[in-house]
């Protein structure tokens, strides 16, 4: 009864495995975010409500927070309304579970936290924004845009992480500082996979044709080769975007130790915080109260 269950009710991690081409994120994080996916899809058959298995409260949780000058929180304050905002606020974001460039059923996409990014640095009643993390990372494209937003910055942009791994990584490594909440925390997995079901494959090239216009040959080319079980194309594309990067945090991270060290650094581990701090792979350790006076250090350079 749950291989049914899961095999009829997982089209939408199907659509994502084969659409999302390329993939920065920890597989653990990954496997443990699908199992819970087919969970919540078991306990729907079995005629749970979306509010008894916590959907709404999921997104909700992942709604801007303001915070203000005195450290704490404000109910009922948006960054979208700056006559709501307290003077001298931070904007405290949240970015969790699996990093994906739209909006998913319970939690908000790259679309979303970036809007909220871009309403925080026009809102001047904020004067810095912390991006609290918890994420193993997702598509390599929602890394990039949440980077790339991250980059037009007017104050303080701080990360404070739990987990922070492969494209969340990538995203927060543009930010003035990034931090680790306690021992337990890890940060890394700097690189790019491409995961593949050989079923769908097979399923595709038995049932579809596919026409391509004579002087484009390489369209799809990789994808195409690997329908027909040639692998080559999509090895060497992932090899591209891994170096990719690796250079992009080379130059946006001081990271520390000699060729070696750095390589070791970003060879896909994970670094816990004492190590990730060595490494050069986060600046500090902390809770959010020194998270908070973090920004408030970083005034300065804006």
């Amino acid at each position: 009864m749950y291989h049914e269950i899961q095999m009829a009710d997982n089209r939408d991690i199907d659509g994502f495995l084969l659409s999302s081409d390329c993939w920065e994120i920890h597989l653990g994080f990954g496997i443990s975010e699908l199992y819970r996916y087919w969970e919540d899809c078991r306990l729907r058959s079995e005629g749970f409500s979306y509010d008894e298995l916590g959907i709404a409260k999921r997104r909700h949780e992942q709604r801007p927070i303001i915070i203000d000058s005195d450290a704490h929180f404000v109910e009922g304050a948006t960054i979208y309304q700056q006559s709501e905002t307290p003077l001298n606020s931070i904007a405290l974001l949240k970015l969790s579970g699996v990093m994906r460039s739209q909006d998913g059923i319970s939690t908000r996409g790259m679309d979303s936290m970036i809007g909220d990014l871009r309403a925080a640095y026009s809102n001047s009643n904020i004067k810095g924004v912390i991006i609290e993390t918890n994420s193993g990372g997702g598509e390599s494209l929602a890394g990039t845009m949440l980077k790339s937003a991250i980059s037009e910055r007017n104050k303080p942009v701080v990360g404070f992480g739990h987990m922070v791994a492969s494209a969340a990584y990538r995203a927060l490594s543009g930010a003035d500082e990034i931090g680790l909440s306690g021992n337990g925390s890890e940060s890394g997995s700097i690189g790019t996979m491409i995961s593949m079901d050989r079923k769908t494959l097979e399923d595709y090239k038995a049932r579809y044709m596919d026409f391509y216009g004579a002087t484009a040959p390489e369209k799809n080319s990789e994808y195409r080769s690997a329908v027909q079980g040639i692998f080559e194309g999509l090895q060497a594309r992932v090899n591209e975007k891994t170096v990719q990067f690796q250079n992009e945090i080379r130059d946006e991270r001081n990271l520390r130790g000699g060729t070696a060290k750095v390589a070791e650094t970003l060879n896909g581990a994970m670094y816990a915080a004492e190590q990730s701090k060595i490494r050069g792979l986060s600046d500090w350790t902390g809770n959010m109260n020194y998270a908070i006076k973090r920004v408030n250090a970083l005034r300065a350079k804006y």
